[in-house]
């Protein structure tokens, strides 16, 4: 065997379980909570999103109650926090911290809710002053103005359901084949009263390929809201 070519079949078995052992290896296995564990404190900026995106995969989707929940948003955002303070121009720090509170909104009193609602729309806002192209950061703008609104707050924070779709639009085009983003884009159109137009989305979400082990809950979801639509 050339030299060259042995070195690369060395330095490709000495990477691969490293890779496999990696926050970001796990997350893409499904394996979560050992994600968390491996990224929550490592020296990379990667490993540690991958441990705030594992963190808040285990909140939506694998948690039994709500305690199970809070405890895993609280990690999520002890996490993207950890980002922040570290690589504090980092875009993807940004997110996974609004990306953390956007969950966490839903458990908190109506004094905490008015303080996370405006550091979610700061996080998202200083994401897209990083990364102006932030296909998920649209989606969560998206997000924010729909749950704000649709709660009757709109008028205090600005937010407004006649933003929800142009922001869908964005992050769509940036992001075609993002399962996650077409999800989310079917769940606003149900709660927009657009139940056809959220089916074409859901759909869409569905026919796309999964990548890893995130896609497929998150097409699991999308699954769950298609059937609810009925036929």
């Amino acid at each position: 065997m050339p030299l060259v070519r042995a070195r690369v079949v060395i330095l490709t078995l000495l990477l691969v379980p490293a890779l496999a052992g990696s926050a970001t290896g796990l997350l893409n296995a499904g394996r979560l909570p050992a994600a968390w564990e491996a990224g929550r404190e490592a020296g990379a900026l990667e490993e540690v999103l991958a441990a705030a995106e594992a963190a808040n995969l285990m909140a939506q989707y694998a948690s039994a109650d709500e305690r199970e929940q809070r405890l895993w948003l609280d990690r999520a955002e002890e996490a993207a926090r950890r980002a922040v303070r570290r690589w504090p121009d980092a875009a993807e720090a940004h997110y996974q911290l609004a990306h953390a509170q956007a969950e966490k909104i839903r458990f908190v009193g109506v004094l905490a809710k008015i303080e996370l609602a405006s550091s979610i729309k700061e996080n998202l806002d200083r994401t897209l002053a990083l990364e102006r192209d932030h296909a998920r950061a649209h989606m969560g703008l998206a997000l924010w103005h729909l749950q704000l609104a649709k709660r009757g707050l709109g008028w205090f924070y600005g937010a407004s359901l006649d933003a929800v779709v142009p922001l869908f639009e964005q992050a769509t085009a940036l992001a075609p084949e993002s399962i996650e983003i077409r999800k989310n884009y079917g769940f606003a159109l149900i709660e927009l009263g657009r139940p056809e137009e959220a089916r074409k989305e859901l759909e869409r979400a569905l026919a796309l390929p999964a990548r890893n082990e995130p896609d497929r809950l998150h097409q699991a979801r999308a699954r769950a809201l298609l059937d609810g639509l009925g036929h």
